[in-house]
């Protein structure tokens, strides 16, 4: 049965043996059809008895409920029709529009589609068949199990969470969070900014309007107060209604109330986040607002495309304003979209042009910026995260390894009363996996027009060409022309090719120590008590002839923010990593050495310091540090070999 009215037509085809139709409703108006869904369900979805079918094993007579399978496609090239249509101002030309089209989703159902005073709001819970199904739902609801006589409940009712539909919220059709993601992407855009801080009392939150965001925070013991400027009411009022669980307090301990947005330490402000940190913080010194410890940016992706996204994320006023906002040692975090792809462009020469304005911006106020992928938090990609700090001791914090940080997150977050893991997602290995960015990332970074200088492959790659020294075929011993400077280096024992490699896989042997391991190690050795007199002589017993060792045979650096060590073991020990035949302080092209420099007070342009964003440096920092040469500017603690000897190696390792 087809009908035609005007430019639109409505097609019926039945099976009436098997209690089937298919309805096909096509329009060119401008009217939307998805609210008339619960219209043809209610006429058409009409009750059978039948035996056998469904979740009903056969030879059972039973009343099953219609079951509506649907999918909604935008049709035509409406683009071409008129020249004000704006692909991206339409909901379903977004994630929603994509999400309703797969005709094999086993549910989709609308439980919200409203307009704000600033966007499209919509709410769909979705059961997806590759990962649960229509009949396991309906088996969860039920108290018994119907496909056997003992009465017994059945799998799923014990275990309802596993079959649930999964809500999804999209806001103009870009999808935010559902359901079976939220706690990843809360967890990682939260907890790593939160855990690099040594104390975060005051956090703020731009955007996070579920609550979720907010959820996190209050899971820290420490925080105080939490200040989240979100610009739309309406869209909080719906989240509360609509995704309760988003920001659901009631099982973490130290929280007073049900909903997160109720509990005394928060507070809420509905504002344009922007405009309120510019008129508070546009102006350094100026403000009289207490500032924050953690500024949380979970609004806008900066590579959306919406005309007041670019405005936004390059204008410096705001910039300066996050960073005016910060204490000394604050901490930034953004969300910046979905991750890049191995063969995508740099920022500033694809979709994410202002992504590129808004790092350039932030260069110019932080110490150093990193990027860190997050894959489970059901969007298509992995999503990027943006960690910016203010100082090198939050930076230094960042690089802690597995043992710090499981340590300071049992003492750092609040459990639940139910005895259920605080924390689903995020843990220390988690935390270390975010220290390295991925492998796309530096690929795009360097496709940039003008090639950065690290992504030469000097220190990323390993040049098969080169040829790599063994390291038998070298000798340790002291030099005989330094003088009073002598100590032991390197000396070729048979002829070697100029600008060689030096042992690879022997460098790669080497142990470095983190700055808050040689943090730890310095507090116990020179500990005193108040009256001045040593108070740990049996760790200075203990650790004398690490702290003697480490630094004397070690290569000191701040590249991670603080002073760290790299240490190569076996005759490796004794290379020398200069280029002047010595450990230079800087780089080949100046004159300070071990031997003319002021070690205590190194020249300001040779101060060791890694680039304030560089995915190239992020990956290959235990490379950079073992080599510790050349332009990445050791910083000496004490003078190893000095020989200028003719045969002598210096200068590049593997």
């Amino acid at each position: 049965c087809v009908g035609v009215l005007l430019k639109s037509h409505v097609s019926l085809h039945t099976w009436p043996n098997e209690g089937a139709i298919i309805l096909d409703l096509f329009t060119c108006g401008t009217v939307p059809l998805l609210p008339i869904l619960p219209l043809v369900n209610k006429m058409f979805g009409i009750p059978t008895t039948t035996s056998g079918g469904g979740i009903i094993d056969e030879g059972r007579d039973a009343t099953l409920l219609p079951t509506m399978l649907w999918s909604h496609k935008l049709r035509g090239f409406r683009s071409d029709f008129s020249s004000s249509y704006k692909q991206h101002e339409n909901p379903l030309e977004q994630d929603l529009g994509q999400a309703l089209s797969w005709h094999g989703m086993d549910m989709k159902e609308p439980l919200l589609s409203e307009e704000t005073d600033y966007q499209h709001v919509d709410i769909f819970q979705f059961i997806d068949p590759y990962e649960s199904s229509l009949g396991s739902y309906m088996r969860s609801l039920s108290e018994s199990n119907d496909d056997d006589d003992d009465g017994l409940p059945s799998y799923e009712s014990l275990h309802k969470h596993l079959y649930m539909p999964v809500k999804v919220l999209f806001l103009d059709g870009v999808e935010q969070s559902s359901a079976r993601g939220e706690a990843a992407y809360h967890e990682a855009l939260v907890h790593p900014s939160m855990i690099a801080h040594s104390k975060p009392r005051r956090v703020a939150i731009i955007g996070g309007g579920e609550g979720a965001t907010l959820r996190e925070v209050l899971k820290h013991k420490t925080v105080e107060h939490v200040l989240m400027v979100e610009i739309d009411e309406e869209l909080v009022e719906m989240c509360e209604e609509y995704l309760p669980e988003w920001s659901d307090c009631t099982d973490i301990v130290g929280t007073d109330a049900d909903s997160c947005f109720d509990d005394s330490r928060a507070s809420v402000e509905f504002e344009d986040a922007f405009k309120w940190f510019i008129d508070r913080f546009e102006d350094y010194g100026s403000s009289t607002e207490e500032k924050f410890d953690v500024i949380i940016m979970d609004a806008l992706d900066p590579d959306r495309l919406v005309e007041i996204v670019g405005s936004l994320y390059k204008e410096n006023a705001f910039i300066n304003s996050l960073s005016n906002a910060l204490t000394e040692e604050g901490v930034l975090v953004v969300q910046i979209g979905g991750s890049e792809s191995i063969a995508d462009p740099p920022d500033e020469m694809g979709p994410g042009k202002d992504t590129a304005n808004m790092m350039e911006a932030l260069q110019s106020v932080f110490e150093s910026m990193h990027e860190y992928d997050e894959g489970h938090s059901d969007f298509d990609a992995p999503w990027t995260y943006l960690v910016c700090f203010k100082d090198s001791i939050t930076r230094a914090s960042w690089y802690r390894n597995a043992a710090e940080i499981d340590i300071e997150l049992h003492q750092r977050i609040a459990g639940k009363e139910s005895g259920k893991p605080a924390l689903l997602f995020f843990d220390a290995p988690t935390m270390i996996s975010y220290q390295v960015p991925s492998r796309a990332k530096e690929a795009s970074y360097c496709r940039k027009e003008v090639k950065p200088w690290e992504c030469d492959g000097y220190y990323s790659e390993v040049n098969p060409e080169i040829a790599n020294i063994l390291v038998s075929h070298v000798e340790a011993r002291k030099s005989t022309r330094m003088g009073e400077y002598a100590d032991r280096g390197l000396f070729a024992s048979q002829d070697t090719p100029e600008s060689s490699n030096l042992d690879i896989n022997g460098s790669a042997k080497a142990f470095h120590v983190l700055p808050s391991t040689w943090s730890v190690i310095e507090d116990l050795y020179y500990s005193k008590d108040d009256g001045g007199v040593d108070k740990g002589a049996f760790a200075k017993e203990k650790l004398s002839s690490v702290v003697s060792f480490v630094p004397g045979y070690g290569c000191g650096a701040k590249i991670l923010g603080m002073l760290h060590y790299a240490i190569d073991l076996g005759v490796m020990t004794f290379c020398n990593h200069g280029c002047n035949d010595m450990h230079n302080i800087g780089d080949c092209k100046n004159e300070s050495t071990e031997i003319n420099a002021d070690l205590d007070r190194p020249p300001e342009a040779f101060v060791n310091k890694a680039p304030v964003y560089s995915p190239v440096f992020d990956r290959h920092l235990r490379q950079i540090i073992v080599m510790a040469v050349g332009d990445y500017r050791p910083i000496v603690t004490s003078i190893k070999d000095s020989s200028s000897e003719k045969n002598q190696t210096s200068g590049k390792k593997g």
